[in-house]
């Protein structure tokens, strides 16, 4: 293992982390790692989440959106699937059946879920007709909605016709009551379902869905284990704009009161212009960020790598910024060399990323053909109880929209500000990094 980014004095005897994503059956990680593979896709997403191992071993799964790479191949059926028999750590390779606890699909692009065409589906539905996998419970968005796209109404037909074991996912994840437990000392926190947030409900108004992209609706996690934290929110945006005759409102701005620092970033929406706005980024201050990309959006875009590599402490004005893996980078822009103020590199792993954690001191990250990166934990407690903002909202039942925000409101300009002319989205179908 090394060290990354200037990084001195880490001791790495007695650190009990695995050197990569070994295989399950030959050498076994240690017990209480958590294990995130975010997996080569291409234009689409996948996250695997392993919680730590309980007394007999088990492993809880949460598998973050299942997709594919637009008018390619099924890769739930051929990447997908063999990874879950081959490289997660709960039995022993080509086991019968490959277990998935969870599944939480973060909007309904075909990128993002697959799709029902052909005779055996692709992506989620390939995966939930599948002999050789069980998906326990699917936690969705409610699908109660109509946004622009047809993938919603797919969703919809195929659950109707199917009757999956499913809920919407809900807020409040501590307690008995929860929904995805993961294993001792994981808490999933939940900060957006469709477009709603705890303490403001939801920020798009009803007569704009219809034409408001399912990318505003993405669901927003962040899955903390000790002084670990890892965010994961699909598609989500950060800017008002009109794109491919839909309309991106800025959800990561509504999120701001609720954001705290986090170790590893999974970029919103593969790394688009219109994701990862500045003060997002100055308030989730990620270590390392991970873009999964393919052909066809031009993703990631320049612009928001350079805001990435280079974002500046907010109250210092200290350069800081992330390192950057992604899975692949087929048309996309590269950042040669470290970048001038932070130092910090864009790095294009060819394949499936790992990272692990003890949540306790260091994380690793793997990519393949190369020694594991080690980067310490952020020197801060563990994130145990929800922001004081949520438990503000929770306390008055404050549920009613951005007016019921009180002292923490944090205005967000969407398509009224754009109806009454007070800003002018760009327009147009953005070649160069927009798109779904």
């Amino acid at each position: 293992m090394r060290s990354w980014n200037r990084w001195s004095g880490l001791a790495l005897v007695g650190v009990a982390l695995s050197a990569g994503p070994a295989l399950a059956g030959k050498h076994r990680p240690a017990a209480d790692l958590i294990r995130i593979h975010v997996l080569n896709v291409g234009q689409g997403d996948c996250t695997i989440i392993e919680g730590p191992a309980d007394e007999s071993g088990d492993r809880k799964v949460l598998v973050v959106d299942i997709g594919e790479s637009p008018k390619q191949g099924n890769e739930g059926k051929h990447v997908v699937e063999p990874y879950l028999r081959n490289h997660l750590d709960d039995g022993p390779p080509t086991r019968p059946l490959a277990k998935i606890d969870y599944f939480i699909p973060t909007h309904y692009h075909h990128d993002h879920m697959g799709g029902t065409r052909g005779e055996e589906g692709t992506g989620m539905y390939y995966l939930a007709e599948a002999l050789g996998v069980k998906i326990g419970k699917i936690l969705d968005t409610g699908i109660d909605y109509d946004a622009s796209g047809q993938g919603d109404r797919q969703y919809r037909t195929w659950v109707e016709q199917n009757q999956p074991v499913r809920e919407k996912l809900r807020f409040d994840q501590q307690g008995k009551g929860r929904q995805i437990d993961l294993g001792q000392g994981v808490w999933v926190e939940v900060l957006a379902v469709a477009a709603e947030v705890e303490g403001r409900g939801r920020v798009v108004k009803d007569k704009w869905i219809a034409s408001t992209s399912q990318n505003d609706f993405s669901v927003a996690i962040v899955v903390h284990y000790g002084k670990f934290d890892f965010w994961v929110a699909g598609d989500m945006s950060g800017y008002l704009h009109e794109s491919w005759g839909s309309w991106y409102h800025p959800i990561e701005s509504a999120l701001f009161p609720h954001l705290r620092p986090v170790e590893v970033y999974r970029v919103n929406h593969h790394g688009s212009q219109w994701s990862s706005n500045y003060p997002f980024l100055q308030r989730i201050k990620p270590t390392v960020a991970l873009i999964s990309s393919g052909k066809g959006h031009h993703h990631a875009n320049e612009y928001t790598v350079r805001r990435i590599l280079g974002w500046e402490d907010y109250w210092s004005g200290r350069p800081m910024g992330s390192d950057i893996f992604q899975t692949k980078n087929d048309d996309g822009f590269q950042f040669e060399g470290p970048h001038e103020h932070t130092g910090k590199t864009q790095n294009v792993a060819g394949g499936h990323i790992v990272v692990e954690s003890n949540g306790a001191d260091v994380f690793t990250l793997t990519i393949p053909d190369q020694e594991p990166f080690v980067f310490p934990l952020q020197d801060q407690p563990a994130f145990t109880e929800p922001p004081a903002s949520v438990r503000y909202a929770r306390d008055k039942n404050l549920q009613v929209g951005a007016e019921g925000d009180g002292e923490f409101y944090y205005p967000m300009d969407d398509g009224e500000d754009a109806e009454a002319g007070r800003v002018k989205p760009p327009r147009g179908n953005d070649p160069d990094g927009g798109g779904d």
